[in-house]
């Protein structure tokens, strides 16, 4: 491989990042709660997993704003604190098979007092 090949692959390469791996889906294919915490811990610490968990969350606060036509009080939000804050009244042990997008919709409707 020639240099300026080397180079440019290098340069290419730069903004790479390896894909955030976490734990496995519910068994029916859903983002676990288990998912979602372990990337928001590693999220201090790894990009990938920080990009995982923020787009996840984004496109939860995102897609519920959309959908939802109700009233609420206080706008809806979303935060990596808010979502460990509603998997926390939840069983720990059942985390791997529990869908996490249900418990933070539910909790985002909750603390904006939507009726």
């Amino acid at each position: 491989m020639n240099m300026k090949c080397a180079m440019l692959m290098t340069l290419s390469c730069l903004g790479c990042t390896a894909p955030a791996k976490a734990a496995p889906t519910t068994s029916a294919g859903e983002i676990s709660v288990a998912q979602v915490v372990e990337l928001i811990q590693r999220s201090s610490s790894e990009t990938a997993a920080r990009n995982a968990a923020m787009a996840y969350l984004a496109g939860v606060g995102e897609a519920t704003g959309l959908l939802v036509k109700k009233t609420c009080a206080r706008p809806l939000g979303i935060s990596s604190e808010a979502a460990l804050a509603a998997f926390a009244h939840t069983e720990k042990s059942r985390w791997g098979q529990m869908a996490a997008t249900p418990i933070l919709v539910n909790d985002m409707l909750s603390r904006a007092s939507c009726r």
